[in-house]
């Protein structure tokens, strides 16, 4: 049983009882009433005993990590050579504005944006070109880890010092979250999977802290199969079953809003992303070429051991697999859809002008006015729809079209032969739900099985189970009930190291 420690009126007691008891065996009896002599003195050392219980009782919890302290923690993570992790830095895809349509404007080293909080982004040096309605786009990357710096798509940048060309402010389009250094309880599964492990020479858990222990790649985590072989060229799957032979599949940070997959992790230093791709950085940080900083060095540490040759292990990204989500739902009147009817957009259609076949006007089901999800690519902005408010409708009865102009361009011409769809108020928090599901999902296991962690351990599954997509979309605010329509059933990767992306996500009544 652990040791508990006391409290001052219990040890008062005690020392009270045992005093009382040791006077009564003398045939005398001791006044132990508030206030005298012996309660004073019981009580005066009940203080200093309470402090030594205290710190007696955190010191057996600081003997192992299951219950230990955050500098208990922190010790342990540096015996063993397993870091807290730190976090992650928050990125933007920012639409800023030029003087000029199609024109090339420079961006000056150490450009700079910042919101209204007081957070900084740091802006790519180079050059941006603006498309024919004056507009570019940027990736901005916060200066500051965490979550905090995190943007939501609508947030206004101003640029610190404007580049030549360009006006001083531009408009958060998608964001990818920041994440916050691991808390105590987060450092402390990590801490127990690795202890668990037996750390040793090239066991499971030591291939999981290396890929993870290099610090110039965004490895979020890192998945080990210890009996597959690599393939002869990736990306592949490789030969399940194979002694002597491992795999570690490295992830990136959750992918949020952003366009950019962050879940596949950058191959080099000009952030090459490639699915189902080497890791060469990472792999020479193993070798003992460079530091966890990613400095390249002819002196350093080999950590894999020394009898694995090269071509019987590799660390990679995840390959994927793209699911297309459509989902049924039952809204309260609060956040009813806009509309039900489903007009097919016309491949005429611009940024700036919606075309609809069918009557949409005043003279139709007139839908002038109101708020429309509109398919613009999964290209521009994650999941494909994009929020549009429709201008007043004018119906030509001889080509049978509407046309809507929209007050603020969209982000690319809408796909024609798509469905214009009814918006919801639920329609932010519905995506960020669905994102947030795809982004846990975790690397498919080898055939036989062999992944580390296993689905269960981790919870990072990596099968679409349709009820637990549709439970997360019921715990959005308006939404009373979702049924998955697309997928029509549960959905595992069809190949190994493959991870789930969601490719279009669009809501029907």
């Amino acid at each position: 049983m652990a040791f508990v420690a006391r409290t001052r009126a219990d040890i008062r007691d005690q020392l009270l009882a045992y005093w009382s008891a040791e006077y009564a065996l003398r045939g005398e009896t001791l006044l132990t009433a508030a206030g005298s002599d012996a309660y004073l003195l019981a009580s005066q050392i009940a203080v200093i005993e309470e402090a030594v219980d205290a710190q007696a009782e955190q010191t057996a919890r600081d003997i192992l990590p299951d219950q230990a302290s955050t500098t208990g923690l922190n010790r342990f993570g540096s015996v063993y050579g397993v870091p807290r992790p730190a976090g992650t830095y928050a990125t933007a895809s920012v639409q800023v504005t030029g003087a000029a349509p199609l024109t090339t404007y420079a961006i000056p080293s150490g450009t700079q944006m910042a919101y209204s909080d007081g957070s900084l982004y740091s802006v790519p040096a180079g050059s941006i070109t603006t498309d024919g309605s004056s507009l570019a786009t940027v990736i901005v990357t916060a200066l500051a880890l965490g979550s905090a710096s995190t943007r939501d798509a609508g947030d206004v940048l101003t640029f610190q010092t404007a580049p030549a060309g360009l006006s001083p402010t531009g408009t958060v389009l998608s964001a990818a979250a920041g994440t916050d250094a691991a808390d105590d309880d987060a450092y402390r599964a990590i801490l127990l999977a690795y202890l668990s492990e037996r750390p040793a020479s090239g066991n499971r858990a030591d291939w999981r802290a290396w890929a993870k222990g290099y610090l110039a790649t965004p490895v979020v985590d890192a998945y080990v199969y210890p009996l597959l072989e690599p393939p002869t060229v990736t990306p592949g799957n490789g030969t399940a079953g194979v002694l002597g032979c491992v795999t570690v599949v490295a992830l990136g940070p959750a992918q949020g809003d952003s366009t950019v997959n962050t879940r596949i992790v950058p191959a080099d230093d000009l952030n090459t992303r490639v699915a189902g791709g080497p890791l060469p950085n990472v792999s020479e940080y193993i070798d003992g070429l460079r530091t966890a900083q990613g400095t390249l060095t002819a002196t350093g540490e080999q950590l894999r051991p020394v009898t694995m040759g090269p071509n019987t292990w590799v660390v990679q990204t995840a390959n994927t697999q793209a699911q297309a989500i459509v989902a049924k739902l039952t809204l309260t009147s609060a956040a009813a859809f806009s509309f039900v009817v489903a007009p097919t957009v016309h491949s005429s259609s611009t940024t700036t002008s919606l075309v609809v076949t069918g009557d949409y006007s005043v003279t139709g089901t007139n839908l002038s006015g109101k708020k429309a999800l509109v398919l613009v690519g999964t290209g521009v902005i994650r999941g494909g729809y994009q929020v549009a408010t429709l201008g007043t409708g004018t119906y030509n009865g001889g080509t049978g079209r509407t046309t809507f102009p929209l007050g603020t361009a969209l982000l690319a011409a809408p796909t024609g032969g798509s469905t214009l769809r009814g918006y919801t108020t639920s329609w932010e928090a519905l995506r960020t739900a669905v994102f947030a599901f795809f982004d846990a999902l975790g690397p498919s296991d080898s055939s036989p099985a062999s992944r580390w962690p296993t689905e269960d351990a981790v919870g990072a599954r990596s099968t679409l189970y349709r009820t637990a997509l549709q439970g997360a979309m019921t715990r959005v605010d308006g939404v009373l009930s979702a049924l998955l329509t697309t997928p029509g059933a549960d959905v595992t990767p069809s190949t190994w190291k493959t991870i789930l992306t969601l490719s279009t996500f669009e809501v029907v009544p």
